[in-house]
C-alpha cells in the first residue's frame, strides 16, 4: 500500500502567492489492494455511518464489498443527473460520510450529494476514466445539457490498481485524453493570464505538468498494472490542480468546450475524455499558429496525435462515429457555452471554413 498525502502538505494561499483559495479536503490517496485501503480508513477515524454508491456493474465490480466492509447503506445510482443528484442527496441526510463506487457518473452524483448534504465524501474509481476522482467539480446532465457543479473533493481516494486494470478498454482510452487535454487546457488558462490578467497559480500549473509527465510515462510502459497505476495518478494530480484553485479553469480549456457542445448535440454519449482528445488535436494547431505562448517543443499536434494513437483513442471523425458537420459546429460555436472562460476560440473565433479546413490539417477528416 502506497499513500500520496496531500492536506496541509499543500501550500496555502499566502505561501503560494496566487490568491486563489487553495482548497485543501484531500488528504490522502491511498494506492493499493481495496481491502487494506478499507481498514485503514477505519482505524483512521473516518466517521460513519456510510452511504455507499454505485450502479448495476460497479455493485458487482466492488460496490457490495465496499459497502459490507463498511457496514454502509446501499444506493444505486441511475444516470448522471442533475435531478437524480438533488434526490439522492435528500435521501443521505444523516449518514456523515459518502462513498461513491464507479466511474464519474457514480462519482459525480455522489460528489453532489455528499456536498449538499454536508457529508464527507470518498471516492472510490472502478476505472481511470477522467480526472473528477479528486476535483472539486461535479459534471452532471440536466435537460440535455452537461452542468457542471463546484462542490467539494473527497477526503481521501481509494485507488487499487487491479480494479482500474479490469475497466473497458474505452474507459482507459477517455482517461488518457482526459490528460492529453491538458496540453490545451493549460495554455487556454495561461492566454487568460497573458491577455486578460486572469489569476493563475504557479503551484497548480506544477500539478498540471506532473499530470502530463505522468501520462506521457505510462504511455511508454508495456506493463498493464504500472501503466494503470501512473495513469491514475496522472488523473489525481489534475484534480488537485483545480481544487487549488476552487475551478477547472487549470484543467478545462477550449477541447473541454468542444466536448461539452458535443454532449448538448450529439445524441449519445461518447467518453469524456476521448471527446477531448479529439478536441485536444485541432486546438493545438490553432494555438501553434495563433499563440505565442504554445509549447515550444514537447507537444505538437503530431505529437499529440502520436499520443492518442497509443492510448487506443481514435484518431478520424469517422471512427469515433462523430459527423463533420457537428464537429465544424462545435469548433464554431462553442466559446459561446462559457462565454467568460477566455480560450484561443475566443481571441480569434473560427468561422466554418475555417474550421473544416483545420479539421482536414490534423487528418481527423
Amino acid at each position: 500500500m502506497r499513500i500520496l498525502r496531500f492536506g496541509d502538505k499543500l501550500p496555502s494561499s499566502e505561501e503560494c502567492g496566487c490568491g486563489l483559495e487553495h482548497d485543501r479536503t484531500l488528504r490522502e490517496v491511498i494506492i493499493g489492494p481495496l481491502k487494506e485501503s478499507l481498514e485503514y480508513i477505519l482505524e483512521y477515524g473516518v466517521d460513519g455511518p456510510f452511504a455507499v454508491f454505485y450502479d448495476k456493474v460497479t455493485y458487482e465490480v466492488a460496490g457490495r464489498f465496499v459497502q459490507r466492509i463498511l457496514s454502509g447503506g446501499g444506493f444505486f445510482v441511475e444516470g448522471p443527473t442533475y435531478e437524480e443528484a438533488e434526490e439522492k442527496a435528500e435521501k443521505v441526510k444523516g449518514f456523515k460520510t459518502i462513498v461513491g463506487v464507479g466511474g464519474g457518473t457514480v462519482i459525480d452524483v455522489a460528489k453532489y450529494a455528499a456536498f449538499r448534504s454536508g457529508a464527507n465524501f470518498i471516492s472510490i474509481p472502478t476505472s481511470p476514466s477522467h480526472d473528477g476522482i479528486a476535483s472539486p467539480t461535479a459534471s452532471l446532465f440536466s435537460g440535455g445539457r452537461r452542468i457542471s457543479k463546484k462542490t467539494r473533493p473527497p477526503i481521501i481516494s481509494l485507488i487499487d490498481p487491479s480494479i482500474l486494470s479490469n475497466a473497458p478498454r474505452f474507459l482507459k482510452a477517455s482517461g488518457f485524453g482526459d490528460l492529453i487535454a491538458k496540453i490545451v487546457s493549460l495554455k487556454d488558462w495561461q492566454l487568460g493570464r497573458d491577455e486578460l490578467g486572469e489569476p493563475y497559480c504557479k503551484t497548480a500549473e506544477s500539478f498540471i505538468l506532473k499530470s502530463l509527465r505522468l501520462m506521457v510515462e505510462a504511455l511508454e510502459i508495456r506493463d498493464s498494472f504500472e501503466r494503470i497505476e501512473r495513469l491514475a495518478e496522472g488523473l489525481i494530480y489534475s484534480g488537485v490542480a483545480m481544487m487549488l484553485v476552487g475551478s477547472s479553469r487549470p484543467a478545462s480549456g477550449s477541447e473541454h468546450l468542444i466536448s461539452h457542445y458535443l454532449d448538448m448535440n450529439l445524441g449519445r454519449r461518447v467518453p469524456h475524455g476521448i471527446q477531448c482528445a479529439l478536441a485536444a488535436l485541432p486546438m493545438a494547431l490553432y494555438h501553434e499558429r495563433y499563440n505565442e505562448n504554445w509549447w515550444m517543443d514537447e507537444y505538437d499536434w503530431m505529437r499529440i496525435r502520436i499520443l492518442m494513437e497509443r492510448a487506443g483513442i481514435p484518431l478520424t471523425l469517422k471512427e469515433a462515429e462523430i459527423s463533420e458537420d457537428l464537429m465544424v459546429k462545435a469548433l464554431v460555436e462553442a466559446w459561446k457555452i462559457r462565454p467568460n472562460r477566455y480560450t484561443i476560440l475566443h481571441k480569434r473565433k473560427l468561422d466554418p471554413v475555417e474550421a473544416r479546413k483545420l479539421l482536414k490539417d490534423v487528418q481527423l477528416i
